[in-house]
């Protein structure tokens, strides 16, 4: 796996353990920082397919550098509920998981966690759709083993 990080953050070390089970050969890795003047906290795609990477393989994470820590994040599970609206029609809800992360290496690290699991979705030959619940979930399980949440 390449890691091209540009941030102060120090990511290589962190990313390599929470993926040594798994086959990262050939992931390229880009860390960012959140363009300017954005509101969104982070954000991570993993691509199929891009111009530098024919092949696919490469995850993109971009974190907003004025985060302020601990920093709430939800992730999806697979728990659902209906709610009955004031005209009477129901409606299907997710349940969502709150963790708060203390540090930006740890939220960098659930980014990446989950677009990985993406990526290997993409190994085994499986479509990119409707996949987000499992990668939280998959995110969440691997967080938990390296006790950072």
């Amino acid at each position: 796996m390449k890691i091209d990080n540009k941030t102060e953050y120090a990511l290589a070390e962190l990313f390599n353990a929470a993926v040594a089970d798994f086959d990262h050969s050939g992931l390229a890795v880009e860390v960012k920082y959140s363009p300017r003047g954005t509101i969104r906290y982070a954000s991570g795609t993993y691509y199929r397919q891009a111009p530098r990477h024919p092949d696919g393989r490469l995850i993109r994470i971009r974190i907003n550098r004025r985060n302020k820590y601990p920093t709430r994040v939800a992730f999806k599970t697979s728990e659902y509920y209906t709610r009955v609206d004031r005209k009477g029609r129901e409606a299907l809800y997710q349940r969502l998981r709150y963790e708060r992360f203390h540090r930006p290496e740890h939220l960098a690290l659930a980014l990446f966690l989950h677009e990985f699991s993406h990526y290997l979705d993409h190994l085994e030959g499986r479509n990119g759709r409707y996949k987000q619940t499992k990668a939280d979930k998959f995110a969440l399980a691997v967080l938990k083993t390296l006790e950072v949440v």
